[in-house]
């Protein structure tokens, strides 16, 4: 909430009305699809396998995450 409303106060003042509004549309739609998605979703994730490959998959994203900001850290020096 402080992220927003710091970028929302950034926008000119007869923009900041329609900024609360997009952020809020948008806040809507994507715990609205979080929750529809995890009810979807739900037979896939009760086995442990598919368990297996999302850590998987969120441990590659975390170590290229930590390779580019390690990369951009030493170009910077």
């Amino acid at each position: 909430m402080l992220l927003v409303g710091s970028i929302g106060a950034q926008q000119p003042p007869g923009l900041q009305p329609w900024f609360a509004a997009g952020a809020s549309t948008a806040s809507i739609t994507w715990f609205s699809l979080l929750g529809f998605g995890a009810r979807w979703l739900a037979p896939l994730f009760a086995r442990p396998r598919a368990w297996q490959v999302l850590d998987g998959l969120i441990g590659l994203v975390m170590w290229m995450l930590a390779v580019l900001l390690v990369r951009h850290a030493f170009a910077g020096a």
